[in-house]
């Protein structure tokens, strides 16, 4: 287990540089720290980027800048000054490739703790990188590393965009876990070849704030934050929210996507009052979030609301953090208890059942796969809710909304189809095939007809067509409320629901098959037998779907071509055993009532009228006769 440290790494500076570390809960603004402006207030290495109170840098005003000027790729030289600076800054001209191109660009290398890092070009501890692409005096980034407990490795990371020489927004992240990662950096911006450029493993946290050039401070905007959790001390994730900060006052018909794309730019009065106005919140359920499939969240909540961002603790100090020195974030221990308790107007609850094989949305070394750092979270399909974001999975994840405001996040599971579902949800629907070499299944679509917050109606449909091939209305929804609760449902999941299914799944697929044989696809069968229990009782479900249609839909035929070729003055002298191992009319209606009882015992979950109704069918004279068969008997 992994030394866990969580801390909020927070220093009061109250009026001027802050000399420990405490929390700033209750501050109801950046009362404390250093803003724009005042950086002539810190030690050396803050006063060499001071900015000015809208954020401005020019790196031109410096007196290194004309020997700057003279560096060819690969050249560099030490700043030579008076005091600490000297022997402790260094300015380097570089070939670089960020995540839009590749360019030029002057660097300057600040080491703050002076611990001479620079005869190897600098740490990732406690120096700060400036960086000029296009070697035009204007800068374009500042990477800087806070190492706020002095043991060598860096616990929180700025990474400063600037547009026109003037500060913008910044990329923040605090490692809680001890082990030094946070952002991966390549052309002095967030981006590089790991699976994703935070590290979304362990204890960690990233956020974004955007910069207020008339107050020089920061303000929470974007994702602010994206925290990941990991709850079993194996270094994986097994939680993970997103908090979406947005202007209370934004417009989502204009914006629908506001915290992905509007965080850059002008600053707008209107985001001096910002909101949280959508959530993800996600969740390994299935106990598989490890090293051989990282990131393995089974499903989430998406929240959309319109809170504002006020919360004990968010304005966070740091004297060795460049002014401004708060930043806005809800504190990184009670991001969950928020979450828990968000007033939601609507909510979106997504399970991921299965792969989806049209779609690869994987990062780096595990580009191919369909699990997301971010989790599981909503669609931009049927049920629009903004600021979601993307990319996300289409097949084989189960979509479930509800248009009733809650502040509680409430479940329950279904005897009916035996899983666990968002309470409360009027609508649902899941878009099945594409694994396992497979095509279109069809759609399974779910209903709350009587608006008491369970599911009583589920339409399935074969992808061939718009209509239901089977539909199924219960008066018994068989619901059992279970505790929202991480631990509680993976025991849940699973011990009692992915066990009972998957025993259910093939009991009945050896009952059917002993009524009506069924060439099972080949890939099918493999994914019935492989992968994730999660994953293999949701093949074993879609194949007794696609079974039991088949049965149905051959006995169904048997019995209409009895009855259509029955006599309707069939008045042989037969016994009644003898009557009834005959084809006809009685006989054929004796098989239609019987598909009858399978098929509403099937669309209850009752597994012992199923087998009872298969046993039924099973005493049919009239079972064995094929589609295409022999003439009814007359």
């Amino acid at each position: 287990m992994r030394r866990t440290r969580v801390a909020e790494h927070v220093v009061l500076a109250l009026g001027g540089l802050g000399l420990g570390a405490a929390g700033c809960a209750g501050l109801a603004g950046p009362l404390a720290g250093l803003s724009a402006g005042q950086d002539d207030r810190g030690p050396w290495w803050m006063r060499q980027t001071a900015m000015s109170r809208d954020g401005s840098l020019d790196l031109r005003s410096k007196p290194w800048w004309p020997r700057a000027m003279q560096l060819g790729v690969g050249e560099r030289f030490m700043i030579e000054e008076n005091g600490l600076a000297g022997g402790n800054m260094l300015v380097r001209r570089e070939r670089i490739r960020n995540r839009s191109k590749e360019v030029e660009a002057l660097v300057w290398v600040i080491d703050d703790d002076t611990d001479g890092s620079l005869r190897t070009g600098g740490d990732e501890d406690s120096d700060c990188y400036v960086a000029d692409y296009g070697c035009d005096g204007v800068p374009d980034r500042m990477v800087d590393y806070i190492d706020d407990d002095g043991d060598g490795t860096a616990d929180e990371m700025d990474i400063r965009y600037y547009a026109g020489g003037r500060l913008d927004y910044c990329w923040f992240a605090r490692d809680f876990d001890g082990d030094g990662c946070m952002w991966s950096v390549r052309g002095y911006e967030y981006g590089g070849p790991s699976f994703f450029e935070a590290d979304p493993y362990g204890d960690n946290m990233i956020y974004m704030n955007k910069f207020n050039p008339v107050e020089g401070t920061w303000s929470p905007i974007s994702e602010c934050p994206f925290a990941f959790y990991d709850t079993d001390g194996d270094g994986y994730s097994e939680v993970v929210v997103r908090f979406s900060a947005v202007p209370l006052g934004y417009d989502p018909g204009v914006h629908p996507d506001y915290a992905n794309n509007q965080f850059s730019g002008s600053w707008d009065p209107g985001m001096a009052r910002m909101g949280v106005v959508n959530i993800r919140y996600s969740f390994d359920i299935d106990n598989l979030s490890g090293k051989e499939t990282p990131l393995h969240y089974d499903c989430g909540f998406n929240l959309v609301g319109a809170v504002p961002y006020e919360f004990a603790g968010m304005w966070q100090v740091n004297s060795r953090r460049r002014p401004p020195q708060a930043t806005c974030v809800v504190p990184y221990d009670q991001v969950r208890s928020v979450s828990d308790r968000y007033a939601a107007r609507e909510t979106g609850f997504s399970w991921h059942e299965q792969h989806d094989d049209t779609i690869a949305i994987g990062y780096g070394e595990r580009q191919k796969d369909d699990w997301r750092w971010e989790g599981v979270f909503w669609i931009w399909e049927r049920r629009f809710m903004e600021n979601t974001g993307g990319p996300c999975q289409r097949w084989n994840v189960r979509r479930e909304w509800s248009s009733r405001p809650s502040n509680r996040r409430a479940l329950y599971y279904s005897g009916v189809d035996g899983r666990i579902h968002l309470f409360g949800a009027e609508e649902g629907w899941i878009q099945r095939g594409h694994f396992a070499g497979l095509g279109n299944l069809g759609e399974i679509r779910m209903y709350d007809t009587d608006g008491n917050g369970y599911f009583d109606r589920w339409e399935v449909y074969d992808g061939q067509g718009p209509v239901p091939v089977r539909v199924s209305t219960v008066g018994d929804e068989k619901v059992r409320r279970v505790p929202f609760d991480e631990q509680w449902l993976r025991r849940f999941y699973l011990e009692e629901v992915v066990p009972q299914a998957t025993a259910g799944s093939v009991m009945l697929l050896e009952a059917m098959g002993e009524v009506h044989p069924w060439a099972m696809p080949a890939g099918l069968a493999d994914a019935t037998r492989g992968g994730p229990p999660g994953f293999r009782r949701y093949a074993l479900d879609v194949a007794c779907e696609l079974h039991y249609q088949s049965l149905r839909r051959s006995l169904s035929v048997v019995a209409g071509r009895v009855l259509a070729g029955a006599r309707m003055d069939d008045l042989r002298s037969l016994k009644p055993d003898q009557r009834a191992a005959t084809a006809n009319s009685q006989t054929g209606w004796q098989l239609v009532r019987s598909l009858e009882r399978l098929d509403a015992a099937w669309g209850r979950g009752d597994l012992a009228s199923v087998k009872a109704a298969i046993a039924e069918l099973k005493r049919s004279p009239l079972l064995g006769r094929t589609e295409a068969g022999g003439k009814a008997e007359q």
